[in-house]
């Protein structure tokens, strides 16, 4: 098993004010979260703020595909 530098953060050592983004694969030993300051409200740094923000845009933007309207027998 791999050590984890001390300034990486993992869930045993995550604090409240941490970003929560994960970096890597949860099933590897060198998974872990970002672990900057976050941002007043939100789980993540500003920068990562912004990037789940991007990704939760474009899906509200993205073209739905109308569904056909049931009509009674």
């Amino acid at each position: 098993m791999s050590q984890t530098p001390p300034n990486v953060k993992t869930i045993t050592n995550l604090e409240s004010n941490d970003c929560r983004w994960p970096h890597g694969d949860p099933r590897h030993d060198d998974f872990h979260f970002c672990g900057a300051q976050q941002v007043l409200g939100r789980p993540y740094c500003a920068q990562h703020a912004a990037m789940s923000f991007d990704a939760a845009k474009s899906r509200h933007n993205a073209p739905t595909t109308p569904i056909p309207s049931r009509r009674a027998a």
